[in-house]
């Protein structure tokens, strides 16, 4: 008797029944299983594995609950399972959550813990940062860049925006407004292709954004052309426009 296989909905390869997790929801009904198989699932995960929305964001695309209690006691468990330090965290949940008090569940029975996830995000991002980054430091970037986001991406985020300030007069709220839009933008832009993804509307959207802050090239040049034009040259200007004072 041949063994029974499936499709995944991810990769198109048909694999062995248990190459998937178990599912009782009701668009899952025939199978019994997931439709994308533990590879994929793995694959998705690891591409920003310590980012809980990352994580959150693939439990609701296969409608599984993120139970954020289980999550952790999964990361501990994991750790203790891995022998080489590459602790499948992901799959150790998936297992925990396929339990009898649990496999019925779906995205809508997920159970938060905000306070807990922040506290969580702060001490990763305090262990992978270097010593010079404080904890109120840490409290600034969560509130100014948003919560969610992972180590490296607060960190990345930060020094791109201390770079433009470097660069470019930042004196209003309202600037420094456009230059963290143009920074998040931008690492939308990054990590989209990465995966391969297309960015044309993300790009335009980076092109609004600098344009609205004058900082496109073009902008640029005539700004630097008005700082480059001779004494003589701007004593002209000055006389025909309005007097120089005395």
């Amino acid at each position: 008797m041949a063994t029974q296989k499936l499709m995944c909905s991810c990769c198109g390869k048909a694999q062995a029944i248990s190459q998937f997790y178990k599912s009782e929801s009701l668009f899952n009904a025939a199978t019994g299983k997931l439709t994308v198989c533990k590879m994929c699932l793995q694959t998705e995960y690891k591409k920003d594995p310590e980012n809980l929305t990352h994580v959150q964001n693939i439990l609701r695309m296969i409608d599984r609950p993120f139970i954020y209690d289980i999550w952790i006691a999964s990361i501990d468990e994991a750790k203790t399972k891995s022998k080489n330090g590459d602790a499948n965290v992901f799959g150790v949940y998936m297992k925990n959550i396929g339990m009898k008090d649990f496999i019925s569940k779906n995205w809508s029975d997920s159970e938060y813990d905000f306070e807990e996830e922040q506290e969580h995000t702060k001490k990763m991002l305090l262990a992978k940062s270097d010593e010079n980054v404080t904890q109120e430091d840490i409290d600034e970037f969560i509130q100014f860049w948003g919560r969610g986001l992972s180590i490296e991406d607060y960190l990345w985020l930060q020094n791109e925006y201390i770079d433009f300030a470097n660069r470019y007069e930042c004196d209003s709220k309202g600037m420094e407004l456009l230059i963290n839009q143009i920074c998040l933008t931008m690492l939308d832009i990054r990590k989209r292709r990465e995966n391969g993804e297309k960015v044309d509307q993300q790009q335009k959207t980076l092109q609004d954004l600098l344009g609205s802050s004058n900082l496109k090239p073009v902008q640029e040049s005539g700004a630097s052309g008005v700082e480059q034009e001779t004494f003589g040259t701007l004593i002209k200007k000055y006389e025909n426009e309005r007097p120089i004072p005395e």
